[in-house]
């Protein structure tokens, strides 16, 4: 069962291969020159592997620890055991970012019912399921590709959508008190920084 989401996430979804990923790449560094505070989710739907054996890290969380920290100076990752017959929930991820973040991008769990952006390949129509399980604001087009090759989104599409995203981030609801600590690591964004002229958001 999906649980409602308060959070200042968009989905993108669409089929496999359709340039979700690609989308994304393009997008993250325009907000981020916004001043937008960005951090990103994937449904990775065939499952992961995100340690090397032979690394201590993978040898501690083999031994049957429950949760492993790695932490450099410049990256932190987790890597954390769950229910194996649970599915998948956004929520879960969406636990596991820092605080001060201003939007999250999700690639995947079209399920969920936050807003999203729909990507369809050329002459092709949106699945039902994506364009119903939550408000939808923009469906693209994906630009046509050679086979096998990833689509290339022009970078006036890309600023286009950075600034939709812009404007919904604006006029977001600020969420109502009570929330509990997970809802309050999302706040809405009350302006595009960079427009506006103030510094960015820390990291």
């Amino acid at each position: 069962m999906s649980r409602r989401l308060d959070f200042n996430a968009i989905g993108f979804v669409g089929d496999s291969d359709v340039g979700k990923t690609t989308l994304l790449e393009g997008l993250i560094p325009v907000l981020a020159e916004r001043g937008f505070a960005v951090a990103s989710v994937k449904h990775a739907s065939h499952g992961f592997d995100a340690d090397r054996p032979g690394k201590d890290s993978h040898r501690l969380y083999s031994s049957g620890a429950q949760s492993v920290a790695l932490i450099g100076d410049d990256q932190i990752a987790t890597f954390a055991r769950r229910d194996a017959s649970q599915p998948a929930a956004l929520h879960e991820a969406l636990a596991t970012l820092p605080p001060r973040l201003d939007v999250v991008l999700v690639e995947g769990f079209a399920w969920e019912p936050i807003p999203r952006i729909v990507l369809v390949a050329p002459g092709r129509e949106p699945r039902p399921a994506h364009v119903t399980a939550g408000p939808v604001l923009r469906i693209v087009v994906v630009p046509e590709a050679a086979p096998a090759a990833k689509p290339v989104f022009a970078d006036e599409l890309v600023h286009e959508i950075a600034a939709e995203i812009a404007v919904w981030l604006h006029h977001r609801p600020v969420a109502s008190p009570g929330k509990s600590a997970a809802h309050a690591l999302w706040r809405p964004a009350v302006l595009d920084r960079r427009q506006h002229h103030a510094a960015p958001r820390g990291r």
